[in-house]
């Protein structure tokens, strides 16, 4: 039944989503943010998030991004010495120029642009989302002579995970229709027997914490040097938001106009800020639901999971500190997505024109998962597209929303080296 596979899907995507919130608040607490505030305050702008997605029928998870959190503490708040207020600041800044932006560019930003780019975000997030779950898995590890190399298989991660993966991609081939849940649970399962994770003595906790960061935002600035990062950090996260929210929009989201779904994740974001949590992203997680035609059923799903999980913050980190049931869930979900994205292929009936969206796709299939930031892929492939078809002698059939779209993204990058 569709019903029940929808379900499935949505505990699974809340599921892997959860340890992604983990991560983040652990990443805020090395800003110095209260971690059970943190995770408190995410869950609740998840559930939000995710009831609004089913009310509009967009049919994905909405959860703080890793990515973006990731690069806010590090850049901002480890190496510039910046608090976490002033962290929010940055990300309610950001937001609020996102949502006037895309409010009075409307629906601008998707004219001109060949319809071999909304295809080759969806192949790249499948890539990049098989990548993922490999390295959390410790499947594939980093190597001093390769970019990657297959990791220890005494290593009891890298073992179940391996397994969990099998298991998955062995129902998905036999047309199972829950083989990630059944992938996830089975993991879970073995993985807690045999004693790599357990239950904490305590494993409920009430909600606390968010006094301490709801309204705790801050634009206060020691210096004129400090200013100018400042400013700049918004303009380059403004820059990487528009390209995380219209890239996953455009390949996980149903719905018809892309710039709709980005605006409300912007609103998202300001609000998340105010009430202490990064930008708000939709959850990699839910290429789990492809396929499915009920998805208000399975973000339901999803929702109840997020309240649980509000009251089990415990026993969400104790599965977040050995990922294995998470893994099955990424690699499948990225199969699934490939799987329904090579049905069909939109390229150019020209060979020269053909060539150059090939070069472009192959861009951005590979610096994804390499780079793991969408802005930096996104932009790569746009400049190269530009590039290609000039050399092909096409550069009038260029659209001039590519060029100027492709001069934001030189930008970004100049400043991105700059800081």
């Amino acid at each position: 039944m569709n019903f029940s596979r929808d379900i499935f899907a949505g505990v699974t995507m809340a599921m892997a989503s959860l340890a992604g919130v983990t991560a983040v608040a652990s990443l805020l607490q090395q800003a110095g943010m209260d971690f059970a505030a943190s995770f408190t305050a995410g869950i609740l702008l998840s559930l939000a998030g995710t009831l609004w997605s089913a009310f509009k029928n967009y049919g994905v998870v909405l959860t703080p991004s890793l990515t973006v959190s990731g690069y806010l503490v590090f850049i901002a708040a480890i190496s510039h010495g910046l608090g976490w207020q002033v962290i929010l600041g940055i990300s309610f800044s950001a937001s609020l120029l996102g949502m006037v932006f895309w409010h009075g560019s409307r629906y601008i930003p998707c004219r001109g642009i060949p319809p071999i780019f909304p295809w080759g975000i969806k192949l790249a997030l499948a890539v990049f989302l098989i990548c993922l779950g490999l390295k959390m898995g410790r499947i594939v590890i980093a190597s001093a002579w390769q970019v990657t190399m297959l990791g220890d298989s005494a290593d009891p991660l890298m073992y179940w995970s391996m397994a969990g993966v099998v298991l998955t991609l062995a129902l998905l081939a036999g047309g199972c229709s829950c083989a990630l849940f059944a992938g996830m649970v089975v993991t879970g399962a073995v993985t807690f027997i045999e004693g790599f994770w357990i239950i904490p003595a305590a494993p409920f906790f009430l909600p606390e914490g968010l006094d301490k960061v709801m309204g705790q935002l801050s634009f206060s600035l020691v210096d004129v040097r400090d200013g100018a990062f400042f400013g700049v950090t918004v303009l380059s996260l403004l820059v990487m938001l528009s390209a995380v929210h219209w890239s996953t929009f455009t390949a996980l989201a149903k719905a018809e106009a892309p710039a709709d779904g980005v605006r409300f994740l912007f609103a998202l974001g300001a609000a998340g800020a105010l009430c202490g949590v990064p930008p708000l992203v939709i959850s990699p997680a839910s290429a789990a639901l492809q396929g499915g035609r009920c998805g208000r059923w399975a973000l339901g799903a999803a929702a109840f999971v997020f309240v649980l999980a509000l009251f089990g913050e415990p026993i969400v980190a104790a599965i977040a500190d050995f990922p294995a049931m998470v893994v099955p869930v990424l690699v499948g979900s990225g199969f699934c997505l490939l799987l329904s994205v090579l049905q069909h292929c939109p390229w150019s009936e020209n060979a020269v024109k053909r060539r150059a969206e090939a070069l472009t796709v192959s861009i951005l299939v590979l610096l994804l998962p390499l780079s793991g930031n969408f802005a930096t892929a996104l932009g790569a492939s746009l400049i190269g597209y530009g590039l290609f078809m000039s050399m092909a002698g096409c550069f009038r059939q260029v659209a001039g929303m590519i060029w100027l779209i492709s001069g934001v993204f030189a930008l970004y990058y100049i400043y991105g080296s700059m800081f």
